[in-house]
């Protein structure tokens, strides 16, 4: 199957070529790549996932390619939320027939990833991936791993020495950990270098009502403080953080209902099934009573707009 526009990029190409090698680029805002020889088609633009993964194959024939991208495809399932594209530079009949070593052996293995086509590298080019390196009587660019965010912003970036330099997929699926870890944390409510719920401690609320913490007595979970006004609470946030953290990142539950990241006043709270909901306070408005007069149904959709901002 041939096409006439194997590859579509929006947004400004290469600028300049060091003497090293390497490409000074902006990356391209968007893009489309086609797969080869079937029918897929690959849009930035279009990726419902949080994280777009880019492998950038070697030109040629290459074993430690196939069984990179076997490994990566194979083991996908892992880290959800990522949606990985395997590039080739390769004419499309040589990709195709590189791509026959990836089907599965058995019926019950897991199907062969789609191969996408990067006519003569322009989208690594695109994307700085630096070339000459010498390999099977040939100059080409180096093996790559790239990481998008769900903006199409560059959060990652493995750029293999030679053909044997891969990025392993336990290292991958740590450092997915770590974005993906950093990304919900940018979603809480949560002020970097000050205390979380404002420094009251969140154990006191499932005791006796929120009473504030104490400096001394700290416990770090999920790149937040948190204070304790006893040593008996840190000890037991300790062994259950996730039991005593509140709903939705801390923001206001009612607005939560409506999609809306609104700050709370941490003395205004219910507890309902063993779940800690904030709310807002203000001179006109408390956010609590209208969420007490329809719990369930503003718990229900609180869950569903949370879910969808942050994945949890």
């Amino acid at each position: 199957m041939h096409r006439a526009l194997p590859l579509t990029i929006l947004g400004t190409l290469a600028v300049g070529l060091m003497a090293s090698g390497i490409v000074e680029a902006d990356p391209p805002a968007d893009f489309t790549v086609y797969e080869a020889g079937g029918d897929n088609v690959f849009r930035l633009s279009d990726a419902k996932s949080d994280y777009v993964a880019l492998h950038f194959l070697l030109k040629t024939d290459c074993p430690i390619c196939r069984r990179t991208t076997r490994d990566y495809a194979s083991r996908a399932g892992e880290v959800p939320g990522v949606t990985h594209v395997f590039l080739k530079p390769d004419p499309e009949e040589a990709t195709v027939a590189w791509a026959e070593g990836l089907k599965p052996a058995s019926p019950d293995a897991p199907p062969a990833p789609a191969i996408y086509q990067d006519p003569d590298a322009k989208l690594a080019e695109a994307f700085g991936v630096p070339d000459g390196y010498e390999f099977h009587g040939e100059v080409v660019h180096y093996p790559a791993l790239i990481v998008l965010d769900s903006d199409g912003k560059e959060v990652f970036r493995h750029v293999g020495k030679d053909t044997r330099d891969r990025y392993a997929f336990d290292d991958f699926k740590s450092t997915m950990a770590e974005l993906q870890h950093e990304r919900k944390l940018q979603l809480y409510n949560i002020v970097e270098g000050e205390p979380a719920i404002n420094g009251f401690d969140p154990v006191s609320y499932f005791r006796d009502g929120p009473e504030m913490g104490d400096p001394a007595l700290s416990e770090q979970y999920a790149g937040a403080t948190y204070l304790f006004e006893s040593e008996e609470n840190r000890k037991a946030f300790a062994e259950d953080p996730e039991k005593y953290l509140p709903e939705y990142g801390g923001w206001c539950a009612t607005a939560m209902a409506n999609g809306d990241m609104v700050e709370v006043d941490p003395r205004n709270f219910t507890i309902a099934d063993g779940r800690l909901f904030l709310f807002y306070s203000g001179f006109i408005q408390n956010a609590r009573t209208p969420w007490m007069r329809n719990e369930k149904e503003l718990t229900e959709k609180a869950d569903r707009a949370w879910h969808e901002i942050s994945g949890e």
